[in-house]
């Protein structure tokens, strides 16, 4: 009988304790269902979590992004027009994007003593948006220079209804699709004449003057056309040139030939009105773009508003400045312009067919 028991005994805890393993794994498995829907819970909260941390994030992210500043520099002094024009602009844009695109202003040179300096800052992105002289982009859109042309206009009033119709928007056009530039409209320069220490009357008065003109072909080829001596100085660096000798003479406007005081070192101006000067106001392609549709209309209604007030500025400055030349002793004599501009014509006709704009050329001839 005793050896049977044994076995029983074997057997039976063997049995009991397969029962307590599974009993226990069946409370195991139920204890570990219950942490790991507690660690679910816990994960999915912290989930929620860094979903929503990740969401507001985002969304501050999207709102730095949307505040923006825009540098615009010029090159000439505070109370010239370009200055009125830049500040009609800050306010105009600041206000209709609620301050998320701010302008910051920079004039007399600040960030570039001359237009070619501006531009190419604008190429490398350290300036936005700047104003300037067609010649100053010439290699890239030569077509620019088409405004540039000398006598194009009649007359003042002439020249705002050729850069306000379809003559300007296709200028606008063809640099645009040239350069990465933004053009946001025209500004006016005044119509310019000839400075120096002595007078002009004729085209004969100009042979080996040495005149700083603008680094455009086709304003050196008047000069030398007129039998003048072009020369390219930097326009901060013009009072001491003509002071020095290093160039006789100049040309430009009543307001920026005061404003530089230009007229102590040569006191004597010649009516030549050869320029009723066209100035491109204008902003990085790059940066337009960057920003929102909304920030974008903002800154063409600004562009427009600065344009208006800019020109508006330039006539009423431009007579003011004339009789504050005349008050500090300048000599202003006129001239008789046909010689002039007979001496120019073949220049404006070989100009608008080297640049395929012809066509434009009488456009703007038929609006007189």
């Amino acid at each position: 009988m005793k050896p049977l028991n044994k076995p029983f005994k074997r057997n039976y805890f063997y049995l009991i304790d397969v029962n307590h393993i599974k009993i226990n794994i069946l409370k195991g498995h139920y204890m570990m269902k219950k942490l790991f829907s507690k660690l679910s819970c816990g994960l999915l909260m912290i989930s929620m979590l860094a979903a929503c941390g990740s969401q507001e994030s985002a969304t501050t992210g999207s709102e730095a992004e949307k505040s923006v500043k825009i540098i615009a520099a010029h090159v000439t002094d505070e109370g010239s027009p370009y200055q009125v024009g830049m500040e009609k602009f800050k306010e105009v844009v600041e206000a209709e994007t609620n301050g998320s695109v701010t302008v910051e202003i920079h004039p007399n040179g600040e960030l570039g003593g001359n237009e070619d300096e501006l531009v190419q800052k604008m190429a490398t992105g350290s300036v936005d948006v700047i104003v300037s002289s067609p010649g100053f982009m010439a290699q890239t859109a030569p077509e620019v220079d088409f405004f540039a042309m000398p006598y194009m206009f009649a007359s003042y009033d002439h020249w705002n209804t050729v850069v306000d119709s379809e003559v300007g928007q296709a200028v606008s056009s063809k640099i645009e699709e040239k350069t990465d530039f933004k053009v946001l409209g025209y500004w006016s320069a005044g119509i310019r004449n000839y400075y120096g220490q002595k007078p002009v009357e004729k085209p004969a008065d100009l042979k080996n003057v040495k005149v700083r003109v603008q680094n455009s072909p086709v304003v050196k080829d008047t000069w030398s056309a007129f039998g003048a001596q072009p020369a390219h100085v930097a326009w901060n660096e013009l009072y001491q040139a003509l002071q020095n000798g290093v160039v006789d003479a100049a040309e430009n406007d009543f307001t920026n030939y005061f404003l530089s005081k230009q007229y102590e070192v040569a006191p004597k101006m010649s009516l030549t009105e050869h320029d009723v000067a066209t100035r491109l106001f204008f902003m990085t392609s790059t940066k337009f773009e960057n920003l929102s549709k909304e920030q974008q209309e903002a800154v063409i209604k600004a562009g427009n508003e600065a344009s208006k007030a800019e020109r508006e500025a330039d006539l009423k400055l431009g007579e003011e400045y004339k009789q504050k030349l005349l008050d500090e002793g300048v000599e202003i004599n006129e001239v008789e312009k046909t010689p002039f501009v007979e001496s120019t014509e073949e220049i404006r006709v070989q100009t608008a067919e080297k640049l395929g704009m012809s066509e434009l050329y009488e456009k703007v001839k038929e609006t007189k």
